[in-house]
């Protein structure tokens, strides 16, 4: 595919109009959309199309439907397909008319869009009041990104598309082994698991999964889990008090530096938090404990576990990001950043408001999402916080149903498992709507001020 955008900037005090044209890069989020089908997700029979149709085909407007406008210029790496979250996002629009108040969103020309021969010509038209900034970078996306990119007060989930949800293993240990994950290897198909038993021994599974290939043998649906190693710890002080209950506020993390980590808390209401950690090598499965004090802070657990090997649960409450645990106030007004290494490293990010705090509740008693990530995001279900701590309101909405594990990129898409009835486990595929399709960086940047209007065509044919 080959693009070309025109801006132009019209003032509306002396119709002087300014123009910009531009040639684009296309990435592979569209090829990785068709090709990275983990678990065999995207196959369908019967005819089935699986709501492919009107939501992604035709590719145009559906799938390449929306623009995003970024103030700073963007790498031209073809697989490198989402913004950095500190790249502010200026304005938006999707495939209709902008029918809200929303100064962020722009509108689709309906009369002069339309589809041509070889491609599709799209114009977007934003008035004074609209998507006001510096625009270095223009690119087309998704058409539900072009609604509200990474969620704002007008729209709270459309960031994501739940693609498709699959039942799976229907036995205790399967489950626990699956709402576990810790860290999933889609090239090579298998996932790491990590939980702690009523012994109050950690168990480290490796599961063997067919995320991009399928064994003579395997059914993808399954009736048994096929664990390739396991490897129990025996902590001191990473333990429950009462492991026959078969419930604790704790939850394992990737670290994503060689290390897997463990935390546990509870919530607490007055004084200083007390987290337990420990800190697992990947490399020899060596451990070291210790307790982290976080003077002041005021949190919810950390995380919540149940039900090992019998109707197990999981809710993720907390998310750990380059070095920093990120979890909520108990009383819903802040997020703690915690620096895992030295505790006295530690910011709060007040959010400006009492969030709702709240998690889809689709089958609940499996578990749920609280606390998100995806990419350099941390998402809560009414708020996003970027890179630099700053944090944007947005609709309150959990999209994450059936959900109770962290989302794992692949490609375009965020896998995880989730549990349903009786000790059934869900199979979810997201799909992260915000990619660039193209990625088209001005050589000049434009000004868009409130005595100017902005008309955008951009048109996008194949080669």
């Amino acid at each position: 595919m080959k693009g070309i955008t025109e801006i132009e900037l019209t003032d509306v005090r002396t119709g002087q109009v300014e123009k910009h044209t531009e040639t684009n890069l296309v990435t592979n989020a569209i090829a990785h959309f068709f090709s990275h089908n983990i678990e065999g997700m995207l196959f369908t029979i019967n005819g089935n199309t699986n709501d492919l149709n009107d939501n992604m085909l035709p590719l145009c407007p559906n799938s390449i439907g929306g623009i995003l406008l970024f103030s700073d210029t963007i790498e031209e790496d073809p697989n490198k397909y989402y913004v950095p979250s500190a790249n502010p996002c200026v304005g938006y629009a999707s495939n209709n008319v902008n029918g809200t108040t929303n100064i962020m969103r722009g509108s689709m020309n309906l009369t002069e869009t339309k589809k041509l021969d070889n491609g599709y010509k799209f114009v977007w038209d934003f008035t004074t009041s609209q998507a006001n900034g510096t625009i270095s970078c223009v690119a087309l996306t998704h058409t539900w990104a072009g609604l509200a990119y990474m969620g704002d007060t007008y729209n709270g989930n459309n960031f994501v598309w739940v693609m498709r949800s699959r039942n799976g293993e229907s036995s205790g240990q399967a489950r626990t082994a699956y709402i576990n994950a810790v860290e999933i290897d889609p090239e090579n198909n298998f996932l790491w698991t990590i939980g702690l038993n009523t012994s109050n021994e950690i168990i480290i599974q490796k599961i063997r999964m067919s995320f991009t290939s399928v064994g003579l043998n395997d059914t993808m649906l399954g009736s048994n889990y096929d664990v390739l190693s396991e490897v129990k710890l025996n902590p001191t002080s990473f333990v429950m008090a009462d492991p026959k209950r078969n419930e604790g506020n704790y939850d394992f993390f990737d670290g994503k530096d060689g290390y897997w980590y463990g935390f546990m808390h509870e919530q607490n209401r007055d004084g200083n938090a007390a987290f337990n950690k420990i800190k697992i090598s990947k490399a020899d499965y060596s451990f070291t404990e210790e307790t982290m004090i976080v003077n002041g802070a005021r949190t919810h657990a950390v995380g919540y576990h149940s039900g090992y090997n019998v109707n197990p649960s999981r809710d993720v409450h907390s998310v750990l990001l380059n070095g920093f645990l990120y979890i909520v106030s108990y009383d819903n007004t802040k997020v703690y950043k915690i620096n895992i290494d030295n505790p006295a490293d530690v910011k709060e990010i007040p959010l400006g408001f009492t969030s709702n705090y709240t998690c889809n509740d689709d089958y609940y008693r499996s578990g749920s999402i609280y606390l998100a990530n995806i990419g350099d995001w941390i998402i809560g279900s009414d708020f996003l916080i970027n890179t630099e701590d700053r944090v944007f309101k947005k609709a309150n909405n959990a999209p994450w149903t059936y959900t109770s594990t962290p989302l794992f990129p692949y490609g375009p898409y965020l896998f995880s498992f989730g549990g349903y009835y009786a000790n059934a486990t869900r199979q979810n595929l997201f799909l992260a709507t915000p990619y660039l399709a193209t990625i088209n960086n001005l050589e000049t940047s434009v000004i868009k001020t409130a005595d100017k209007t902005m008309k955008i065509t951009y048109t996008i044919q194949e080669e």
